[in-house]
């Protein structure tokens, strides 16, 4: 039930914050704020020196290998991202920063494991968000994977991940995952990342210390700063009745659980749609076939029970009756490569839920089909062979139709 067209592309130009272990940093900090009985007017942090991890806060077996207070200069030297300068720090209103850094001694070099966590103290917040949204649309960028936090982390957060492949000296393929969480609280700014052997990936551990990080500053500024919306480009509102792109109509990082990444995404065509079905792709073509979108999230295998695959996809018809022939079609696929139906599921104008055991992949799917209006949606998610979670995979399928929702005006936008 995999879809064969959505392959998981090779990131290039990948900034050294992601690239090289030297750049494995944290950014953090925070606000003080007022006590109960005066003006809700935040204090700035100065130290940024106690708002970094500590060694005992790792695990076992690291040694700390960088332990230094950065300047406006020496952080942008090492996140050495285009355009993000150490001029452009100053005139975010830097203030201070700090970096410290841990390696594990593992049996090759260069797979050794590394981690870094800096923390770089700004003026006031609008300095910290402006700084984030730079690293983060590098990253973008520069291709570098989206991943899920699974909750908010601070103000405002993201995460990301990236692969990379290279060769020891004796010619073996070696193949690293660094993870990357960056979050902001009030002033502050952390960005917490850890290089590992790819099968060694362990993002859970990753966004647990990005939350112990985020706790050092809670403990001395327990309330947090938004930005006004004034801030952000204001949304241009477009309702109507049918859905005319299908782009949003997916599920996103936000969505799913913490740690999985999103790998792919593109527009489909109508054969691509329908699994690679040449047969059912024309007879979407033929109910009124426009555009489709999808997106694949993944997770390591070695999360045991939770999904390891989460496959979105949404098409957009002509019309309703087009929509629900191209439903019936799906359903009628899904039906003859062996999934067994497990009714609807009440998400959107029409839905069913499938089940396929695949033993001699050691995996199972859920796939949920549902039709809003002239959309029709897929949500597949593939789990240990018999480990479904029948309430996440329901769980995902109303989260895509509340994107529909909100397309046609029926919902208040998704924050």
């Amino acid at each position: 039930m995999a879809n064969p067209c959505l392959d998981y592309p090779q990131p290039v130009g990948i900034p050294r914050l992601f690239a090289q272990s030297a750049a494995l940093i944290v950014l953090a900090a925070a606000c003080i704020p007022a006590a109960a009985s005066a003006p809700a007017v935040p204090a700035h942090l100065s130290v940024a020196i106690a708002l970094v991890l500590h060694v005992d806060d790792v695990k076992t077996g690291a040694t700390q290998s960088l332990d230094t207070a950065l300047t406006a200069d020496d952080a942008a030297a090492i996140l050495g991202i285009r355009g993000l300068t150490g001029g452009l720090f100053a005139q975010n209103g830097f203030a201070n920063g700090y970096v410290r850094a841990f390696a594990w001694k593992d049996a090759s070099p260069l797979a050794a494991r590394a981690m870094a966590c800096t923390t770089y103290l700004f003026a006031d917040p609008v300095g910290a968000h402006d700084t984030l949204s730079l690293i983060v649309r590098a990253a973008d960028e520069a291709g570098v994977d989206r991943m899920s936090l699974g909750a908010s982390l601070g103000d405002e957060s993201a995460g990301f991940q990236i692969d990379t492949e290279f060769k020891d000296l004796l010619g073996t393929s070696i193949s690293m995952t660094t993870t990357g969480v960056v979050f902001r609280h009030a002033n502050a700014l952390s960005l917490v990342s850890y290089r590992a052997p790819s099968n060694q990936d362990d993002p859970g551990y990753v966004i647990a210390l990005a939350r112990k990080q985020l706790d050092l500053q809670k403990a001395v500024a327990p309330v947090g700063v938004t930005i006004p919306d004034l801030v952000a480009a204001p949304r241009a509102e477009s309702f109507g009745s049918s859905h005319t792109d299908a782009t949003n109509l997916v599920l996103t990082v936000k969505d799913v659980p913490g740690g999985m990444r999103a790998r792919s995404e593109g527009a489909l065509t109508a054969q691509a749609f329908a699994a690679g079905d040449a047969d059912t792709g024309a007879m979407f073509e033929s109910h009124g076939f426009l555009s489709a979108y999808g997106r694949v999230f993944t997770r390591s295998s070695q999360f045991g029970k939770e999904a390891t695959v989460i496959r979105s996809e949404t098409a957009i018809l002509t019309d309703n009756r087009g929509a629900h022939e191209a439903f019936r079609d799906l359903s009628d696929l899904a039906s003859a490569v062996g999934a067994r139906a497990l009714g609807t599921v009440g998400a959107g104008d029409e839905s069913r839920a499938f089940r396929l055991d695949d033993y001699e992949e050691d995996a199972s799917y859920i796939e949920i089909l549902f039709r809003h209006r002239n959309a029709v949606s897929i949500v597949e998610i593939q789990f240990p062979a018999r480990l479904v979670n029948e309430a996440l995979s329901v769980d995902l399928a109303t989260k895509q139709v509340t994107r529909q929702l909100v397309d046609l005006g029926m919902l208040k936008p998704l924050r």
